[in-house]
């Protein structure tokens, strides 16, 4: 059966390059630096215009990868890592920097953000999102926080939904689509339908989508089996104002339910504790996330301090609970315990952000020079909220007599977290616009409040506040018309989080405690990137070499073990090093061939370690790519992709190696007519079974390998009707 597939696979692709070959009728060849983009400057701009890197995920892009998650999203972009699967938390790495200090953005609100991930992978995760509503994501790598403020030390990733004018053809008055798919791995079942009207002048979309399936298995097929539903809702109103004002309005719903039969963190103290009279007899576990976004915005043009103003006010809520269930008949003397007990664990994160933002794009001519200036206020509050609530009924064998008890702790106080950033940047445009320089400037003030909460020992939790100016400048040098040179320097920033700066866990029985940390300083970073990115007759690429240093980082301490009841037990804090430094490369190349064939290359390098001991930093990817050869024709699109990446060694004593592999993916996709389209993905052609190297970040050294496997081959497919 195996074979049956591989021989099958490689048919269509081989037939697919033959048609190209006599294909008379093509598409032009697709310019990637043509895509519009706003995470550079917060001001629409072309990506061949950017000085610095930005990787692109378009819907095309979304669609022809049958994309459902975060995971599949990054897939072929090996300077982007996302820890995680489907159904559970998952967390975007750039260039070795992940967890909060990744800022993510979905049509100019901030998200959620992660709780307990230390730059690895979340406990409680973020990006909750239906990947079916967006048109563009967007990744400006390396710190950005004289842009968008703290939270941007690594990078920001930009997503942007869908509006009805995507679904619309000019003159149209309604218009819509209806897509299915199915994913093996997974088992996903996914039905989205989309619809767009003109009433009048007024603009109207709505997207619902519901997903079902279960979360990615391994290689083998052995991890315990957890069910994932989920449902959106985004609906978006734009009402015109005149020729080019507008008021507009968007809902964004969310929300997932997995169910499953472990209670991985309610028993995992007890699971090794048989051989002493402990047996798990029952469990099961539910976990519910949802988040609900509201935005009203005012669009202008042409005012007498403005060319553009975009103003808004947002509020965005998330929630994710998660319901354990364990039962245990214990028959231990030897510790005094004989007793039937049922556990029930009720862990709940909140966290609910508003804002007000105001951007604001302005041409003038200066001295002889153009500029573009643009410039804003960054008004926001969150508040957030960790509780962990914990039942016990003890039934005695002996006495029959039952003991209940009933306990919450909070991980972290329940905080409200204050920011105002005020932003400048310009585009000065030199020798007849051939060099484009872009400084950029932001002040921001951040208030952290413990809103009177007190520590185990009485005594309050302190506020924190602090303020930061942060600096960047950019040039871009057109050698050509179609080749240019770019440099850029960054200032990042961020606030000691609250989770690590405020986190009290007392996990004893486990063989762990977490102690609060308040008097941590912010981080700090400066980015430097230079690079060369355009088109040389039919050879497009981009290169860019960077330098990332990290002050201040905020990293887990072990700072002693004590001996409690007769075990070891670790105290860690989170506390400052003094430095960290990440560099690297990446390289990407296409080559287009006449007839709509062509071949491409795309390689990611980094480094990065402990400044003070030389440790290597944990987030850190080895060197990986990807290479393969494509086809576009108007009826038929096809991409055959070996994904590579080498051996990771550069770990620290004690920590995962990975070992290096190649998968191959076949993507295709054939449109029947204007209005139906059919797409096939299959993954893992060649039944390869290996470790991602983000599966092992956060696991430890000596663990069943076959636990963290990838999924062998899997098969995907979509229909699109479009009306």
């Amino acid at each position: 059966m195996k074979n049956i597939f591989i021989v099958s696979a490689l048919s269509t692709a081989i037939s697919a390059i033959s048609y190209a070959e006599e294909a008379t009728t093509t598409t032009a060849a697709h310019n990637d630096l043509e895509e519009i983009v706003v995470s550079g400057t917060r001001i629409e701009q072309k990506l061949k215009d950017v000085a610095g890197s930005i990787s692109v995920v378009t819907s095309h892009d979304i669609d022809k990868q049958l994309v459902s998650n975060m995971r599949d999203l990054f897939r072929y972009d090996p300077s982007v890592n996302v820890t995680g699967n489907r159904g559970g938390a998952q967390n975007i790495v750039v260039r070795g920097m992940g967890s909060d200090r990744i800022l993510m953005i979905k049509d100019g609100m901030r998200m959620n953000e992660g709780y307990g991930a230390d730059g690895a992978n979340d406990i409680v995760g973020r990006g909750f999102i239906d990947t079916g509503t967006l048109k563009r994501v967007e990744v400006a790598k390396g710190a950005a926080s004289s842009l968008y403020g703290a939270d941007a030390l690594g990078g920001i990733v930009v997503f942007t939904t869908k509006d009805a004018s995507d679904v619309l053809d000019e003159g149209e008055e309604f218009a819509g689509n209806v897509k299915a798919g199915y994913k093996q791995d997974g088992k996903e079942s996914n039905l989205a339908v989309t619809l767009a009207a003109m009433t009048g002048e007024i603009e109207h979309f709505l997207n619902v989508a519901k997903r079902d399936g279960e979360s990615n298995q391994n290689f083998d097929e052995t991890l315990p089996k957890q069910d994932v539903e989920s449902a959106s809702l985004l609906y978006k109103l734009k009402v015109p104002l005149n020729d080019s004002d507008y008021i507009s309005f968007s809902a964004d719903l969310w929300e997932q339910e997995n169910s499953s039969s472990r209670a991985t963190g309610l028993l995992q103290p007890f699971r090794g504790l048989a051989q002493f009279g402990y047996q798990v007899t029952d469990e099961n576990g539910t976990e519910e996330q949802e988040t609900q976004a509201f935005r009203l915005a005012y669009h202008a043009e042409d005012g007498a301090f403005y060319d553009s103003l975009d103003t808004f006010i947002y509020q965005n809520d998330s929630e994710q609970t998660e319901k354990q269930f364990g039962a245990l008949d214990i028959n231990a003397p030897m510790f005094g315990v004989l007793e039937l007990r049922d556990m029930y664990r009720t862990g709940v994160y909140e966290q609910k952000t508003k804002g007000f933002i105001t951007q604001i794009s302005k041409k003038a001519n200066w001295g002889g020079l153009d500029h573009l200036f643009g410039y804003g206020l960054d008004i926001e509050e969150t508040d957030s909220r960790r509780t962990v609530n914990d039942y016990r009924i003890a039934t005695s064998k002996t006495t029959q007599q039952e003991t209940i008890t009933d306990t919450t702790s909070d991980k972290f106080p329940e905080n409200t977290t204050k920011r105002q950033g005020l932003y400048l940047n310009d585009q000065i445009k030199f020798l007849d616009g051939a060099l484009t320089v872009t400084p950029g400037l932001r002040y921001d003030r951040y208030d952290l409040d413990a809103n009177g909460s007190l520590k185990t020992d009485g005594t309050p939790y302190k506020s924190i506040d602090d303020s930061a100016v942060s600096f960047n400048i950019g040039a871009l040098y057109k050698l050509t018309d179609d080749l240019s040179l770019f440099a850029q320097y960054g200032q990042g920033f961020k606030v000691p989080p609250y989770d690590l700066a405020y986190i009290e866990q007392d996990n004893t029985f486990a063989g762990y405690r977490v102690i609060p940390s308040e008097d941590l300083d912010p981080e700090e970073s400066d980015s430097y990137e230079i690079g060369l990115r355009g088109k040389l007759d039919r050879l497009a690429f981009s290169a860019a070499v960077f330098y990332n240093k990290y002050d201040n980082f905020i990293t887990t301490e072990l700072l002693e073990t004590q001996i409690i009841f007769g075990r070891p037990v670790n105290i860690f804090q989170y506390q400052n090093i003094d430095s960290v430094t990440i560099k690297g490369a990446e390289l990407g190349l296409t080559y287009y061939f006449e007839n709509g064939l062509s071949t491409f290359f795309n390689a990611a390098y980094q480094d990065g370690k402990d400044d003070t001991t030389g440790d290597y930093i944990r987030s850190i990817s080895p060197l990986s790519g990807n290479a393969g050869l494509s086809y576009e024709a108007m009826v038929w699109n096809v991409e055959l992709i070996a994904n590579w990446t080498k051996s990771m060694s550069k770990v620290n004593e004690g920590e995962n190696k990975s070992d290096g592999y190649v998968t191959v993916d076949l993507l295709s996709e054939y449109k029947v007519n204007d209005q139906l389209s059919i797409n096939l993905v299959l993954n893992n052609l060649l039944d390869k079974e290996y470790i991602h190297f983000g599966s092992r970040l956060s696991v430890d050294h000596g663990s069943n390998d076959s636990l963290f496997t990838e999924p062998g081959r899997t098969v995907a497919a979509s229909v699109n009707y479009r009306f």
